[in-house]
């Protein structure tokens, strides 16, 4: 991990930024630099969003499925407050510190986010496969018309 965050601290501390984000750019550094990354339990959350983006891409042509696979994304999203409460009470079993505080700072950042990104992607595909259909649709429309 220095590899990534070291020539980014670098970058940030050279007073490359305005003040103002300069305060939550280094603050951001802190917290990243804070945690353990590769604590078994992140690593394979990390492996779950890769899949669920993978997943993602196999759907990309199957538009019910997809449709369906965003509802359950964000229904996983809406589960974080009781993730974070489960966490909270339960750290010692599986983490090396309590990253879970009141805020859920922590698991919006690395559990939460990470799904509604994919949903987002999810959409994106549903949204581009809708725009596809509609101009196919009108195409079809003018050939009849002109036909006729």
């Amino acid at each position: 991990m220095d590899v990534f965050w070291d020539p980014l601290a670098q970058w940030l501390g050279a007073g490359s930024l305005p003040a103002f984000f300069q305060h939550h750019a280094d603050q951001t550094l802190e917290f990243m630099l804070a945690v353990d990354w590769y604590q078994p339990w992140l690593l394979v959350l990390l492996a779950c969003h890769c899949i669920c983006l993978m997943i993602t891409l196999l759907l990309r042509n199957q538009s019910t499925a997809l449709s369906w696979y965003f509802f359950l994304l964000l229904g996983l999203a809406a589960l974080t407050q009781p993730l974070n409460q489960l966490g909270h009470q339960h750290w010692q079993q599986f983490a090396t510190a309590n990253y879970f505080d009141p805020s859920g700072l922590f698991i919006v950042s690395v559990y939460a986010f990470p799904l509604i990104f994919n949903g987002f992607v999810v959409l994106m595909i549903i949204l581009k496969t809708t725009f596809g259909l509609m101009v196919e649709t009108k195409r079809r429309q003018l050939t009849r018309k002109k036909n006729e």
